[in-house]
């Protein structure tokens, strides 16, 4: 499978507003971010308590992730996540 870039939904105008549908979309801003911070894989794992083969299933976008280690990720690399229901 070929190697996709992120891009940004036009909706939203910064990489804080992106939209969000794909595991892997979202792999690749918990990667990006973690280098902006400049840690490695390990140092997530040790900070978040995971394993590094899990930290780095979540970086290539594993499709079963339980929310709870979601939202522990999130907290380690100071980032948020917001759920939009859209509809009716």
């Amino acid at each position: 499978m070929p190697r996709r870039k992120l891009t940004l939904d036009p909706r939203y105008a910064t990489p804080a507003d992106t939209r969000i549908l794909f595991m892997r979309d979202f792999g690749s801003l918990i990667r990006l971010r973690r280098k902006e911070l400049g840690m490695t894989q390990a140092d997530v794992s040790r900070l978040t308590g995971f394993s590094m083969r899990l930290v780095g299933e979540i970086e290539r976008g594993k499709e079963h992730v339980a929310a709870d280690k979601l939202l522990t990720l999130l907290d380690v690399l100071n980032m948020t996540m917001t759920v939009h229901v859209e509809g009716k």
